[in-house]
């Protein structure tokens, strides 16, 4: 999806998540350990994904609070900018900017006040990140460093599942789950109470160069 990314942290529910489109069913995936044989076959699924310095489309959050049985959903727009960060452009509900780049995470609100914090300091976007970097950058051996890696390909279709190996990180994420064809499509993120946050990219398409604005918000 873009060319290989240096991201340390970035941002990112169905019952029968990947199913319809041929992929194995939501819990299959745990089945399906990566074997040192598999790290070829996973690193040419993600070459098609490596080849655009640019990637623009629109996104759905749909976040889970087990506890609570509620969901609360969001749509915007994504900007993933090859070794520079990803943009997540939020329209609805309510207008937000967050940008995360190697080394630190920028919110800015609709009416223009922006904060900024150490990448580091938010596990899961951390996390979430680190898997991201991997496939656009089609190495496994990153994924390999921090999760115990997960893959299953049936077809054009694919789904890869990481377990953090740090306890620490364990406390506060359960797995991840990311999947797609030629593109990624879905980043589903269980957290340490067990409340799913899922990823929906919409309409991937190769893009332009940052406009002026993005890339004050996403570069260093």
């Amino acid at each position: 999806m873009a060319v290989p990314m240096k991201l340390a942290a970035v941002l990112l529910c169905a019952c029968a998540l990947f199913a319809t489109n041929g992929l194995a069913a939501e819990g299959d995936i745990w089945k399906h350990p990566l074997k040192d044989s598999g790290s070829t076959a996973i690193d040419s699924t993600f070459s098609p994904m490596t080849a655009h310095a640019v990637v623009r489309g629109d996104f759905k959050q749909t976040k889970t609070i087990a506890k609570l049985n509620r969901e609360f959903v969001s749509f915007g727009k994504f900007v993933i900018a090859n070794d520079k960060g990803i943009l997540w452009d939020t329209e609805k509900p309510f207008a937000s900017r967050l940008a995360i780049s190697e080394t630190r995470m920028v919110q800015e609100n609709a009416n223009g006040s922006r904060s900024e914090m150490n990448a580091k300091d938010n596990v899961v976007f951390a996390q979430i990140a680190k898997a991201i970097q991997s496939i656009f950058s089609g190495s496994t051996s990153k994924l390999q460093a921090g999760f115990h890696v997960f893959f299953d390909r049936r077809g054009n279709n694919w789904t890869v599942g990481l377990i953090p190996k740090e306890a620490s990180v364990k406390k506060a994420i359960q797995s991840i789950e990311l999947s797609g064809g030629t593109w990624l499509e879905r980043i589903k993120l269980v957290d340490g109470s067990g409340s799913p946050l899922l990823y929906e990219l919409l309409n991937p398409k190769p893009g332009s160069g940052l406009t002026a604005e993005e890339k004050a918000l996403i570069e260093k």
